[in-house]
């Protein structure tokens, strides 16, 4: 059977995704940009912090001036409600409009097109992943880390590997670096970054990912880059006996074939194999 492989025929994927919209992801952003390590930053856009005052007190969130910090290459932005407000507990009404006015926010101030998304508090219900699912959002990022490389099941409900403060991160990584595995795996790592400060985690984020960036064999992405290429490589169509594959998508997908050969399916191609 052929193995779907990301961009470059690689088998691992590294991103972050960090929520809020906090005065302190301009200092995580810049230890990213020097690593070329990319990743998603989760924006409740209602709640920046009045222009002409000083970030103050556990858990500062950034201006409106200071969110230009997110315009970096290799940043996304992704809806967190435009208030902050728990999907679980609000009407239904209130709900598509956190998420609506969130987006709408963010791709005027940031342009694009935004397409992700983490629940506040972390907290979800069939209701909210119906309104994300017809409001455009692609995935959305629960608070549940399960220490797994798998790829995610659910995007709309998805699972991260790992928070940052999680006991098991080095040995996590270590695996992830190390192993050679037989299908695509991807490390994915959370939090909000005003708890470097409180936990005094700074180095340690600083040394995860001078260790993880710059590797040949792992793809860096954003969210949305690896949600929208792992839907694209599942809508392949495969003849009866599996050797002729054609790609009704607009993206370029990588598979390994049956005999251990890397190759690309351009988009409307159809390929033997």
């Amino acid at each position: 059977m052929l193995r779907v492989l990301f961009p470059g025929g690689l088998k691992k994927a590294f991103t972050l995704s960090y929520d809020d919209g906090c005065y302190d992801d301009i200092r995580l952003i810049g230890i990213m940009s020097s690593l070329n390590i990319k990743g998603t930053f989760n924006i409740s856009s209602g709640l920046f912090r009045p222009e002409g005052t000083e970030p103050q007190g556990p858990w500062p969130r950034l201006t409106l001036s200071e969110s230009e910090c997110y315009k970096r290459e290799g940043i996304e932005v992704a809806v967190h409600g435009i208030t902050h407000r728990d999907f679980t507990k609000i009407t239904e009404p209130e709900l598509v409009y956190e998420i609506s006015a969130d987006r709408a926010n963010l791709e005027k101030m940031f342009g694009g097109v935004v397409r992700g998304s983490a629940y506040p508090y972390g907290t979800f219900n069939d209701l909210a992943v119906e309104i994300l699912r017809h409001s455009g959002i692609k995935y959305c990022r629960t608070v549940w880390s399960d220490d797994s490389l798998a790829m995610p099941r659910d995007w709309l409900r998805l699972r991260p590997t790992a928070h940052h403060n999680d006991p098991k991160l080095a040995e996590i990584t270590e695996k992830f670096l190390t192993e050679t595995p037989r299908e695509p795996r991807m490390l994915y790592i959370w939090g909000h970054t005003p708890e470097f400060n409180r936990d005094q985690k700074w180095g340690m984020i600083e040394d995860l990912l001078s260790k993880a960036a710059n590797r040949s064999d792992v793809w860096y992405a954003t969210n949305i880059e690896i949600c929208e290429y792992d839907l694209a490589s599942k809508s392949l169509e495969y003849s009866l006996d599996g050797h002729v594959v054609y790609n009704p998508t607009a993206k370029e997908i990588w598979l390994e074939s049956f005999r251990g050969e890397v190759l690309t399916v351009k988009p409307g191609e159809t390929k033997e194999v």
